[in-house]
């Protein structure tokens, strides 16, 4: 099984833990990478996810966002096929980011697209897509880990 975190997700750990919303999540993305450490699933790296990293302003969330990335394998590169895609869901609502992470996912095959971004989830329900597109909670439910 694969799963696509997005960069939502990646960089939930390092959000302000004091609101109660981002700790449950935050423990739901701890858990998916802690199972993906285990072997249960793999995790799926794109060249989307660490170009947006590298766009991060603070070098720390940045870096810590980098190791984590690192331990899912090396990041799958575009091509002519994902950037037209990406452009594809752009034009059904997608911002530019979320279209080329959808788009990441569906050609690498991901069987879930985990999110904590209110507007892709909403999105993501209008919209026929290649993979199914969950919160990281709802995630843990539905894999019972």
């Amino acid at each position: 099984m694969r799963i696509y975190l997005d960069m939502c997700a990646w960089k939930r750990p390092f959000d302000d833990q004091t609101q109660g919303r981002i700790l449950i999540e935050t423990t739901a993305v701890l858990r998916i990478l802690n199972a993906a450490d285990a072997g249960i699933f793999t995790l799926c790296n794109s060249a989307a996810l660490e170009a947006e990293n590298r766009r991060n302003p603070n070098q720390q969330r940045r870096e810590r966002v980098g190791v984590l990335l690192a331990t899912s394998g090396r990041a799958t590169p575009a091509t002519p096929e994902i950037l037209a895609r990406a452009e594809t869901l752009v034009q059904q609502g997608f911002g530019d980011w979320d279209a080329l992470h959808v788009a990441f996912a569906e050609h690498q095959r991901a069987d879930y697209f985990a999110t904590v971004d209110d507007e892709v989830l909403a999105r993501s329900a209008k919209t026929k897509l290649g993979v199914k597109v969950t919160d990281v909670i709802d995630l843990l439910q539905e894999l019972h880990i």
